[in-house]
């Protein structure tokens, strides 16, 4: 019985055991899982000797029950789930189409290296600890405690000392303050880093005037120019700054006197190495002693490489890569593909699940089968990545901008749409700066689970204010609520010049347009485009046009109809979905596909002549008659279409008049003069320059004067309206036609 006992109480003993061992492995499993899923656990510069266990430890107890971490879960199972149907895919991969695609990519590597670029010399600078930097520079007491700027929510940096305990940025307070329990906190001043970061940059617009800048502590500098340049005042710093071997190496190249023989040594991947060093720690000194910040750099050939070798010797340290291919393939190869910016969470995970790749090396190892698994873009950018080249791009204006904000948790209508005016006021201040407009403004929305959304509305008129931004981004947000947010973002994108502010017709916007009008513009002009059945077609047609009784516009070539500036507006329910695509339907039927000729259809609504060929002249007379009120842009559109066309029809009547009356036996020299059709005046035939002028000052001139006549008002203007519409306005027409017929009896 009481052997029966003790084996019981063993048998017990070994389940606990194996209990016991299984929550251990599971308690590291989920460690391992949580510091894939954080960017706060990946190393940062000085945080080399952190005791990696300890963190990973503290940030799997403390964020294990959030949201972030659930829908972290959520997102790795989905990246595993991907990764595994990769493996099948690959397992369907014969040999022999294994082979195809090695000779491929191999012929592809072969055309890559071919632009290997390593003549420019790019330089990316990367301000130490920058917001802390600047706290401590103002504050002495601050320099020797462990400082974080930012809050419990979020931190934006530490200082060394912080990161000492594992404490970074990204990570939050609650977690920095667990790991280091005396960490000091400073709220964040973004005016004050900014006015610093002008400074730093006044120092490099010295070395690069085109520098681009990806932060208020960051910026890639192109010093080819410069090198090229200024080489000779660096010659003697940069001789004494060569490492050793290279010192001997250019032994003679140093001592010569001679031009030559200097311009030679420079023009060498290490003289340029060595100047290039030269000049960037003058930069960085210029940078400390008007900030007294310290700054790291990376010089290599491109800039994806600069970027990781400005982390190389951080902090108050710079590196250079040598400008060779072999040093350069070879960095790349020891290289985490981590390190490699553009590889986050997602594309290591992937990579390392269905490739087993980790490094550069293995990378370029699997290159035939990326082209496999991955779209042709991601799969050459992977290629060009293993291989240490950078798609060279040109400078190009910037298509966006944006502001958005991490906040508390909130949910209150008002607050909301208050964080909102917020961006917009922000965003507006960018705009206004750079002195552009958006055509496109886009809400980014991140909710209490993470979730991101966004929502975008396109306008008819650029928007640059804070006014108008906050109109549509607080129309877009009301839409979605209620909701709990914990970020907000305001994007404008399409952008134009600010002082233009025009549509792109080029002719000046309907400001007078409320946000609702603009609303039910922007959904009407996209509902025109949507398929509809025959029969509602026609049932609207029949419905517009049966009650079109007379016309008052015959300048215009309209048919009989109201005036679609006292029309009253038009049923938005079906008109809306169904004007357009009646008028298209009509168009396309009846076009006869000359592009040279104008091909006219009446307006569903109005009944009037319009050019199927001009979408500008469709869609501002669409806008006119759904939003039943007049528009200036349709003023406009009407006024240049008629004098285009009056100066078109004289330039074809001077032309016939002169190809009739001249002599192939003329004199050259001898003046060739003929009427102009408008007003008489005799033109010399050679001088079109001249011709053309004539031509602008009758037209316009006479649309001037038809102008004048219109500033009367009351009966009398009204009045004078009829008989200028039938006879005045086509004094010119009528001139020309009588021309055209004086040269064809002739």
């Amino acid at each position: 019985m009481a052997s029966v006992e003790q084996g019981g109480a063993a048998a017990e003993a070994h389940v606990a055991s194996s209990s016991k061992k299984d929550e251990d492995a599971a308690a590291v499993e989920g460690e391992a899982a949580t510091a894939e899923m954080f960017v706060f656990t990946v190393a940062k510069a000085g945080m080399k000797d952190v005791d990696k266990e300890h963190v990973k430890q503290v940030v799997h107890e403390m964020s294990k029950d959030s949201a972030y971490y659930q829908k972290t879960l959520l997102r790795n199972e989905k990246v595993d789930a991907r990764a595994v149907a990769m493996r099948q895919k690959l397992a369907c991969l014969t040999a022999g189409q294994h082979l195809r695609l090695q000779g491929e990519v191999d012929a592809r590597v072969a055309q890559l290296e071919a632009t290997r670029d390593l003549t420019r010399t790019v330089v990316m600078v990367d301000m130490d600890m920058f917001y802390a930097a600047v706290e401590m520079r103002d504050n002495p007491k601050l320099r020797d405690v462990p400082l974080a700027v930012g809050g419990m929510n979020m931190i934006s940096t530490t200082n060394y000392l912080a990161r000492k305990h594992g404490v970074r940025a990204a990570m939050p307070g609650f977690i920095g303050k667990e790991l280091c329990p005396e960490l000091q906190f400073v709220p964040v001043d973004m005016p004050k880093y900014a006015r610093v970061a002008e400074q730093i940059r006044a120092v490099f617009a010295e070395y690069d005037p085109n520098f681009e800048a990806f932060s208020l502590d960051e910026a890639c500098l192109d010093l080819t120019d410069f090198v090229a340049t200024h080489w000779r005042q660096y010659l003697t710093v940069a001789a004494i700054g060569l490492r050793i071997e290279d010192a001997e190496q250019n032994e003679d190249e140093q001592q010569t006197s001679e031009e030559g023989g200097s311009l030679q040594w420079v023009s060498t991947a290490a003289g340029r190495e060595a100047i290039a060093s030269a000049i960037v720690r003058e930069l960085r000194q210029k940078i400390f002693e008007r900030t007294q910040l310290t700054a790291s750099a990376g010089i290599a050939a491109n800039a994806m490489i600069a970027k990781i070798c400005s982390d190389m010797n951080k902090p108050n340290g710079q590196y250079a890569l040598p400008f060779t291919r072999k040093r350069v393939v070879g960095f790349i190869r020891e290289l985490p593909v981590r390190k490699i910016g553009g590889i986050g969470q997602v594309m290591e995970r992937t990579l390392a699940g269905a490739l087993d790749v980790h490094t550069g090396g293995e990378l370029f190892a699997q290159r035939g089968k990326l082209f496999h698994l991955f779209s042709e873009k991601t799969a050459s950018w992977l290629l060009r990545t293993s291989l240490g080249l950078q798609e060279r791009r040109e400078r190009q204006e910037r298509k966006s901008f944006s502001c958005e904000r991490t906040f508390r948790s909130m949910s209150d209508p008002q607050q909301l749409e208050a964080k909102c005016l917020e961006m917009c006021t922000k965003l507006a201040e960018d705009l206004q700066a750079a002195n552009r407009a958006g055509k496109n403004v886009t809400l980014k929305l991140k909710s209490t689970d993470f979730a991101v959304r966004s929502r975008s509305v396109s306008l008819v008129a650029a928007v640059s204010t804070a006014d108008e931004l906050y109109a549509h981004a607080v129309e877009l947000l009301r839409r979605e609520l209620p909701l709990t947010l914990r970020l907000m973002g305001v994007r404008a994108a399409a952008l134009v010049p600010r002082h233009h502010n025009t549509n792109p017709t080029g002719a000046e916007s309907n400001s007078s347009l409320t946000v609702g009008e603009s609303k039910k513009r922007q959904l009407v002009i996209k509902k025109f485009a949507e398929p509809m059945s025959a029969g509602s077609a026609t049932a609207t047609e029949s419905g517009a046009l049966a009650e079109i009784p007379h016309s008052d516009d015959a300048a215009t070539g309209a048919l009989p109809g109201p005036s679609i500036c006292s029309r009253p507006s038009v049923d938005l329910g079906v008109t809306r979905k169904s004007v357009m695509e009646t008028f298209l339907s009509k168009a396309s039927i009846s076009g006869d596909g000359t592009a040279d000729h104008d091909q006219l259809h009446p307006c569903p609504i109005c009944g009037k002549l319009l050019n199927a060929r001009s979408n500008v002249e469709v869609n501002t007379h669409m806008d006119v008659c759904v939003l039943g009120k007049c528009s200036p842009l349709a003023s406009s559109v009407r006024k240049s279409d008629a004098t285009k066309s009056k100066k078109r029809n004289a330039l074809q009547a001077f032309t016939l008049h002169r190809d009739a009356g001249s002599n192939s036996d003329t004199d050259e020299n001898q003046e060739q003069l003929y009427p102009c059709p408008i007003c008489g005046k005799l033109l010399d035939a050679r001088k079109n320059l001249a011709v053309n002028a004539h031509m602008d000052a009758c037209v316009l001139g006479e649309r001037s004067s038809s102008s004048s006549m219109r500033t009367s008002t009351g009966k009398k203007r009204r009045k004078r309206e009829l008989p200028r519409s039938s006879t005045s306005s086509h004094t010119a027409d009528s001139s020309l036609h009588v021309f055209f017929r004086k040269n064809y009896n002739d």
